[in-house]
C-alpha cells in the first residue's frame, strides 16, 4: 500500500500544502518519511478524505423554486411569526429584491403612503433602485417600525438589525423553506436573476 505525505499529497489534488495538510487531519498517519520527518498517510484514505470534502462554493441555502402563492400567504398571516420577519418575507416578495439589499434598508428609505422603497445601496449598478410595495407589506412595515422614524426598516430585539444569517436561519426553522424561495424568482443554480 503507497503512503503519501501532506506535500505530495497537495500536489497530487493541486492544492497549497496548508488545505491539504486540513484534510489530512482526519486520518490517522501510518508512519514517518525516514529522511524529512513529515507524517506519512495511507494515498488510499487520503484519496477518500479529499474526495469526500464538499466542493468549493456549494451553498445549500439556495432554492430553485419560488414558494407557492397559498404557502407564503398563510405565512404572512400568521401572526405567531414576528412581524419583522413577516415585513421582510412580503418585501421580498414584492420587490424581487436581494435579500441584503433590504436588510441594508433605513426606515427612511421606505414611503409606505407612496407604496414605494428606494434602495440606495444595491449589489449591482442594474438592479433596480425603486421597488413597489403592496399594501399587506406596507402594514406589516408600519407595524414592524412600530412608529420609528429612523434605523433599521428590519430589526430584532432592541431594534438591531436582523442580519441575513439569522435571517435565513429563521426562515428554514419556521417556515421549513429557504429564505430565498420568498422571492417570486429565486435563485437558480448556475444563472443569475434577470430583472
Amino acid at each position: 500500500m503507497p503512503n503519501i505525505t501532506a506535500r505530495q499529497a497537495a500536489a497530487r489534488w493541486a492544492l497549497r500544502e496548508a488545505t491539504a495538510r486540513r484534510i489530512l487531519a482526519d486520518i490517522e498517519a501510518v508512519d514517518r518519511d525516514i529522511e524529512t520527518g513529515a507524517k506519512l498517510y495511507d494515498q488510499n484514505a487520503a484519496d477518500a478524505a479529499y474526495n469526500s470534502r464538499p466542493g468549493r462554493g456549494t451553498r445549500v441555502d439556495l432554492t430553485a423554486e419560488a414558494m407557492p402563492a397559498e404557502q407564503a400567504d398563510r405565512l404572512l398571516a400568521d401572526d405567531s411569526i414576528p412581524v419583522a420577519h413577516r415585513a421582510l418575507w412580503s418585501l421580498l416578495r414584492d420587490g424581487h429584491t436581494r435579500i441584503g439589499d433590504i436588510l441594508s434598508m433605513d426606515v427612511r428609505d421606505v414611503d409606505l403612503d407612496a407604496g414605494v422603497a428606494h434602495l440606495s445601496h444595491t449589489k449591482l449598478d442594474t438592479d433596480p433602485r425603486r421597488i413597489p410595495i403592496s399594501d399587506r407589506t406596507a402594514k406589516l412595515v408600519r407595524e414592524a417600525t412600530a412608529g420609528r422614524d429612523a434605523g433599521p426598516l428590519i430589526a430584532g430585539d432592541r431594534e438591531r438589525p436582523v442580519t441575513r444569517e439569522a435571517a435565513a436561519r429563521f426562515a428554514r426553522a419556521t417556515a421549513g423553506a429557504s429564505i430565498h424561495s420568498f422571492r417570486p424568482n429565486p435563485h437558480t443554480e448556475g444563472e443569475r436573476d434577470e430583472r
